[in-house]
């Protein structure tokens, strides 16, 4: 089955569509009512420096996963660099849909 079959494929589960949406809106929630122990309320108080420093470790990480040519791990270490581009995006108050939106433009 190819990347394209399985990502239709009838066994597939159709909530994983809107994963990065509700991610995306917890991140943005707790930029709006902080919690010191929220781990991403303390990148929100490290500013730029922090999430910035956190994005480059971690598109590092993705680069060396690929490398080791490891599946699993290349899946946790995008999910990392996802989970921080979102915290960026939201320390910047980017609309994630605006994102969406320029994915759908650059897919045509």
């Amino acid at each position: 089955m190819s990347l394209a079959e399985s990502s239709t494929s009838p066994d597939r589960d159709p909530t994983l569509d809107a994963t990065l949406s509700h991610l995306f809106a917890t991140i943005c929630d707790r930029r709006d009512n902080p919690n010191d122990s929220s781990y991403t309320c303390k990148l929100f108080a490290g500013g730029d420096n922090k999430i910035l420093k956190k994005i480059g470790e971690e598109a590092a990480e993705v680069v060396m996963a690929c490398k080791d040519d490891a599946p699993d791990e290349i899946a946790g270490e995008v999910a990392d660099l996802f989970y921080h581009t979102l915290v960026a995006i939201a320390h910047h108050n980017v609309d994630l849909d605006d994102v969406y939106r320029k994915l759908e433009a650059r897919r045509r």
